[in-house]
Protein backbone atom coordinates (compact mmCIF):
# COMPACT_ATOMS: atom_id res chain seq x y z
CA UNK A 1 0.00 0.00 0.00
CA UNK A 2 1.50 3.44 -1.03
CA UNK A 3 1.89 6.19 1.30
CA UNK A 4 -0.29 8.93 0.83
CA UNK A 5 -0.57 11.96 3.36
CA UNK A 6 -4.10 12.85 4.00
CA UNK A 7 -5.27 16.17 5.76
CA UNK A 8 -7.27 16.13 9.10
CA UNK A 9 -10.31 16.80 7.46
CA UNK A 10 -9.76 13.79 4.04
CA UNK A 11 -9.53 11.53 7.22
CA UNK A 12 -12.62 12.68 8.80
CA UNK A 13 -14.29 12.42 5.42
CA UNK A 14 -12.81 8.83 5.19
CA UNK A 15 -14.36 8.14 8.57
CA UNK A 16 -17.80 9.62 8.04
CA UNK A 17 -17.70 6.81 4.68
CA UNK A 18 -16.88 3.98 6.80
CA UNK A 19 -19.10 4.65 9.06
CA UNK A 20 -21.82 5.04 6.41
CA UNK A 21 -20.52 1.96 4.43
CA UNK A 22 -21.75 -0.89 6.78
CA UNK A 23 -18.53 -2.62 5.74
CA UNK A 24 -16.10 -4.18 7.90
CA UNK A 25 -13.10 -1.58 8.85
CA UNK A 26 -10.58 -4.95 6.73
CA UNK A 27 -13.30 -4.81 3.85
CA UNK A 28 -13.45 -1.03 3.90
CA UNK A 29 -9.82 -0.13 3.96
CA UNK A 30 -8.86 -3.24 2.00
CA UNK A 31 -11.48 -1.21 -0.80
CA UNK A 32 -9.55 1.86 -0.60
CA UNK A 33 -5.86 0.56 -0.60
CA UNK A 34 -5.67 1.37 3.05
CA UNK A 35 -3.50 -0.14 5.73
CA UNK A 36 -6.32 -1.48 8.25
CA UNK A 37 -3.88 -1.08 10.98
CA UNK A 38 -3.22 2.62 10.47
CA UNK A 39 -6.70 3.81 9.20
CA UNK A 40 -8.27 1.99 13.06
CA UNK A 41 -4.70 4.24 14.58
CA UNK A 42 -6.45 7.13 13.11
CA UNK A 43 -9.56 7.06 13.87
CA UNK A 44 -8.87 5.89 17.62
CA UNK A 45 -6.89 9.09 17.63
CA UNK A 46 -9.35 11.46 16.36
CA UNK A 47 -12.60 10.22 18.30
CA UNK A 48 -10.22 10.65 21.29
CA UNK A 49 -8.99 13.92 19.96
CA UNK A 50 -13.08 15.08 20.02
CA UNK A 51 -13.96 13.53 22.89
CA UNK A 52 -10.76 15.82 24.76
CA UNK A 53 -12.45 18.72 23.26
CA UNK A 54 -15.58 17.89 24.06
CA UNK A 55 -17.21 17.65 20.59
CA UNK A 56 -18.33 14.14 18.97
CA UNK A 57 -18.61 12.33 15.47
CA UNK A 58 -22.25 13.41 13.97
CA UNK A 59 -24.01 10.94 11.68
CA UNK A 60 -25.30 12.56 8.49
CA UNK A 61 -27.76 10.84 6.34
CA UNK A 62 -28.75 12.25 3.24
CA UNK A 63 -32.38 11.11 2.47
CA UNK A 64 -32.87 9.68 -0.62
CA UNK A 65 -33.50 12.04 -4.03
CA UNK A 66 -37.17 10.73 -4.04
CA UNK A 67 -37.24 12.55 -1.09
CA UNK A 68 -37.91 16.41 -0.30
CA UNK A 69 -34.07 16.94 -0.31
CA UNK A 70 -33.37 17.17 2.82
CA UNK A 71 -30.17 15.88 4.93
CA UNK A 72 -30.74 14.18 9.11
CA UNK A 73 -27.81 14.88 11.38
CA UNK A 74 -28.29 12.72 14.56
CA UNK A 75 -26.50 12.61 17.60
CA UNK A 76 -27.22 10.33 20.13
CA UNK A 77 -31.29 10.86 20.60
CA UNK A 78 -31.49 13.89 18.91
CA UNK A 79 -31.84 14.37 15.18
CA UNK A 80 -32.24 17.72 12.98
CA UNK A 81 -33.54 18.02 9.58
CA UNK A 82 -32.58 20.64 7.28
CA UNK A 83 -33.17 21.16 3.57
CA UNK A 84 -30.07 20.55 1.34
CA UNK A 85 -30.52 24.32 0.76
CA UNK A 86 -28.75 25.38 4.23
CA UNK A 87 -25.47 26.59 3.91
CA UNK A 88 -22.84 24.10 5.62
CA UNK A 89 -21.53 27.51 7.29
CA UNK A 90 -24.75 27.97 8.97
CA UNK A 91 -24.81 24.18 10.12
CA UNK A 92 -21.60 24.76 11.59
CA UNK A 93 -21.98 27.44 13.46
CA UNK A 94 -24.89 26.00 14.89
CA UNK A 95 -23.09 23.19 16.14
CA UNK A 96 -20.60 24.74 17.25
CA UNK A 97 -23.39 27.15 19.92
CA UNK A 98 -25.09 23.73 20.47
CA UNK A 99 -21.60 22.79 21.93
CA UNK A 100 -20.68 25.39 24.00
Amino acid sequence: MSQTHRTREQWLELIAEFEQSGLSQKDFCDQRGLSPAYFGQRRLRLQREAEDNGVGFALAVPKSPTSQQTVQLRIGQTELVLPLSVSPRWVAQLVKELSA
